[in-house]
């Protein structure tokens, strides 16, 4: 629901504890006219509205439609809006201390150039007190030394830091002791990248006792300092050069939570031959991803070995798996998946399993009534949307869905939600739409812009879990 002024103006006269409630409920269009209402609703509003900012230098725009027109007014608009952004936060020091997380999109088009941004973003950082989350994304310019120096110098309170891949050889991470999450970027990375980037353990220098969360390129599992790593509970491989090690590496860290692998080609049996002999050492998980580049259907053999790994894991929460699962493999691997009872984030890629009743149906038949979120991907046809309107009765409190036909259909989105009582997002071909839900029907949102889709974060997804679903994952419209 979007309110104007004069809506709000007639009751601005209850506590302002209730207000403050209010506010957090509203939308983000609502939130900014509470800016312009008066001098409380302001100082409620902005500490939301301004929570999160985003920096632009350049144009995003431009990188992607190379033919766009007037592509340097759009980037001398983008640039001079967020040079006053800057300015803002270096002269007012109450609305620097609001931020929490500050996004980069550096998309200059001539991005060599980029002395006076980073100087003018480092000033700005020399401000920011309270800096929970920094992101980069674009590497023109990339972040420099500075920029990390300055986030020493001044963001004490910054936990989370991700950067693009090709800036990790010059930037000095050993100096933000204090950050618990540092990642890559850079979402699907060029083959010649990882070979350029992988790091080597003299190269990383990561290595304090505060990080839980690492996801960095390495040459191989061997180079993760997990000596240095005593509390790391989420390590991402996302890009490995060879997953020799593997089993070593991980026996050496006992708080692992959270596993995410992105196997190389070709070595596929290293990955599942490796699980299989930790099946007892990683009961602990609560996550597990398992990537692969090209899409690989798993062989027989390594779907039964990761249908085992899996089988009575009570913690996980949370399964990812890019592998496609073909028809003769698909009855055991669902028996394991259905011994997951507190499995809340599903993934699954078919081969060309066609979106039928009869599948659906032996589908739910192995979810747990739990699950809150869900993306099927197959280039199996879909010809009924109303095969998913079992989701709606099968789980209590389902409210992602990401469905991806790489077969042609005609069935749109709004037909597939019918029915539906708890959704709140769904994804489909590439496309999102936001689910309201009026009189007790579902509605359909206007679908989210290519820049949104692109730079989807936890809070465009609505949680932490669904961002993590859909992580390193290219969206093809």
């Amino acid at each position: 629901m979007v309110f104007t002024q004069h809506e709000i103006l007639p009751y601005s006269g209850l506590p302002p504890e209730i207000w403050k409630e209010v506010i957090v409920h509203l939308s983000k269009a609502s939130r900014r006219i509470c800016l312009s209402v008066s001098r409380m609703f302001h100082d409620f509003a902005v500490r939301l509205v301004f929570s999160e900012v985003t920096v632009h230098f350049g144009a995003w725009e431009n990188h992607e439609h190379e033919d766009i027109l007037h592509g340097d007014e759009l980037e001398d608009e983008r640039s001079c809006r967020s040079f006053g952004l800057l300015n803002r936060i270096i002269v007012d020091p109450s609305f620097a201390s609001v931020i929490r997380d500050m996004e980069v999109h550096a998309f200059k088009l001539d991005g060599v150039r980029g002395a006076f941004e980073i100087c003018c973003l480092v000033t700005a950082i020399g401000s920011l007190r309270e800096l929970s989350s920094f992101l980069w994304h674009g590497n023109a310019p990339l972040p420099t030394a500075a920029v990390i120096e300055s986030l020493e110098r001044s963001c004490r309170q910054l936990r989370a830091l991700s950067v693009p891949l090709e800036s990790l050889d010059a930037l000095p991470f050993e100096r933000l002791s204090f950050v618990r999450s540092i990642s890559i970027s850079t979402t699907w990375p060029d083959e010649d990248l990882i070979t350029d980037h992988s790091l080597t353990t003299v190269k990383c220098k990561t290595v304090h006792e505060n990080l839980q969360m690492l996801e960095f390129p390495f040459h191989s599992p061997m180079n993760v300092p997990v000596n240095y790593l005593p509390n790391l509970t989420h390590l991402g491989l996302v890009i490995v050069s060879t997953l020799d090690g593997l089993g070593p590496a991980l026996l050496q860290l006992p708080h692992l939570r959270s596993l995410s692998v992105f196997s190389p080609s070709q070595q596929e049996d290293t990955l599942f031959t490796t699980l299989s002999s930790l099946r007892q050492e990683l009961r602990g998980l609560t996550s597990l991803a398992l990537q692969c580049y090209d899409s690989s259907i798993l062989p027989a053999h390594h779907a039964q070995m990761l249908a085992n790994f899996l089988r009575d894991r009570h913690l996980l929460r949370r399964l990812y798996c890019n592998f496609e699962i073909p028809p003769e493999s698909m009855s055991f691997y669902l028996d394991s998946v259905g011994t997951l009872k507190k499995l809340e984030v599903f993934d699954l890629r078919m081969t060309s399993q066609p979106f039928t009743a009869e599948f659906i149906a032996g589908l739910l038949a192995h979810l747990p009534a739990g699950l809150a979120a869900m993306k099927l991907t197959s280039k199996g046809s879909l010809s009924d949307a109303s095969v998913f309107s079992r989701f709606w009765s099968h789980f209590t409190d389902f409210q992602y869905l990401y469905i991806r036909t790489w077969a042609e259909t005609d069935i749109k989105p709004d037909a597939i939600i019918a029915g539906a009582e708890t959704l709140r997002l769904i994804g489909y071909n590439g496309h999102f739409y936001d689910v309201e839900h009026t009189s007790g029907k579902p509605t359909l949102c206007l679908p989210w812009s290519a820049r949104k889709v692109v730079f989807r974060n936890a809070r465009d997804l609505g949680c932490e879990g669904w961002e993590w679903l859909m992580r390193h994952l290219t969206i093809v419209p």
